[in-house]
């Protein structure tokens, strides 16, 4: 291109490149005063306002140091409420809040996870938990005691004179035991769990009882097996012995009974009577019941082989202030035979005996005994003899 020398101002494009260049310009108004300003189009962020306004913008700004970390923030003199911490002091100041439901009202409050006691009920409900409470003097110190209106039973003592310790019946350690309670426990509660009910098959007629947590703890107290027969064996076992000693009176030796099961699915205990040298069945006695609306329980004798009905024993009864319990045994005919009691006998080392009597005879009686039978399967027997 031609230049003069003259020029000032030499230019230092073509006129094809300098209409190009001013192609790229566009104007653009400022968005406070609306002056003009040229912007270019390759700019990321063209600017919005012009220097004055910018300025005048900028002085409206100012600098304040974040209260937690100390870093610089811009401040708009506008602001109602200015922030007092930068963003990130912001958003961990705000990760340690959380939002609650009082438990009574259920209106929401926010919580910081930093509070050792946020509080569970708002104010008004504060006011009213408050209100239900009242004061009582302590029967033994004379000093308040704060009641609850709710309280079914309002205490009379502080705590400190209220409990006492006691020693558990069970393991012997010490238990705390409040002076209000009636029944105050006798034993820990774990201790009671661990006699709680159980269930153990009957050794006589295998049906399952429950032995409860009392009887439990009274073989416990007296050194006591637990009980091996149901309540039902347990009653039955006096009408078998009088059935046996009754037996005994019509043959000549000694009888040795052993309680067998008969049946697979509905099982019966039959009383085996044998010869106790010889071992041969001499007899049965069986249990059954007698009546229809007051139902007895009785014990039947029969003949092994002929399956003869040889004797029948009830419940009966001696004495008239103290009475006590007795097995009656009748013929046949319906004519009692025998009376059978229990009975004491030994000084030093008592053992407990059935006794049987032949009706109208105070001498020659008939006892029976119960001892274990076996070494590697011992089997419970019944003795049965004349009294020497």
């Amino acid at each position: 291109m031609r230049v003069h020398r003259d020029w000032d101002n030499p230019p230092r494009l073509c006129k094809p490149c300098r209409e190009a260049k001013a192609a790229e310009w566009y104007d653009l108004r400022c968005k406070d005063c609306g002056a003009t300003l040229r912007v270019h189009r390759d700019w990321d962020h063209p600017p919005k306002f012009c220097k004055s306004c910018k300025t005048a913008r900028d002085a409206e700004w100012y600098e304040r140091r974040c209260e937690d970390c100390g870093s610089s923030m811009r401040i708009h003199r506008d602001w109602d409420a200015p922030p007092r911490l930068c963003k990130p002091c912001k958003a961990k100041h705000d990760a340690k809040w959380y939002e609650v439901h009082y438990a009574d009202c259920g209106t929401a409050i926010r919580v910081n996870r930093e509070w050792d006691h946020p509080p569970k009920i708002c104010k008004s409900c504060k006011a009213k938990r408050d209100a239900k409470w009242y004061e009582r003097p302590c029967k033994h110190c004379g000093r308040s005691i704060k009641i609850n209106r709710d309280w079914p039973n309002p205490p009379e003592y502080h705590e400190e004179y209220a409990w006492s310790e006691k020693s558990c019946e069970i393991c012997g350690g010490n238990m705390k035991v409040h002076c209000a309670w009636d029944h105050p426990p006798r034993s820990h509660k774990e201790c009671v769990a661990a006699y709680a009910p159980r269930e153990i098959s009957c050794s006589q007629c295998g049906k399952r009882f429950t032995v409860s947590t009392a009887t439990q703890l009274r073989c416990k107290e007296h050194g006591w097996d637990l009980p091996r027969r149901c309540e039902e064996c347990k009653h039955d076992s006096l009408l078998i012995k009088g059935a046996i000693g009754a037996l005994r009176d019509k043959f000549p030796f000694a009888l040795e009974t052993k309680i067998e099961q008969r049946g697979i699915i509905f099982t019966d205990k039959v009383a085996v009577v044998r010869n106790r040298r010889t071992q041969e069945v001499v007899a049965e006695v069986k249990m059954d019941n007698e009546g229809l609306i007051f139902v007895d329980r009785i014990a039947v004798a029969v003949d092994p082989k002929t399956g003869e009905k040889l004797s029948k024993t009830k419940e009966g009864q001696e004495g008239i202030i103290f009475t006590n319990r007795t097995a009656d045994t009748y013929s046949n005919a319906g004519r009692r035979m025998h009376r059978t009691g229990m009975a004491e006998r030994g000084i030093i080392s008592p053992e407990r005996v059935a006794e049987t009597t032949a009706e109208g005879k105070r001498t020659g009686k008939t006892v029976t005994r119960i001892r274990d039978k076996g070494i590697i399967f011992r089997n419970v027997v019944a003795d049965t003899d004349k009294s020497k």
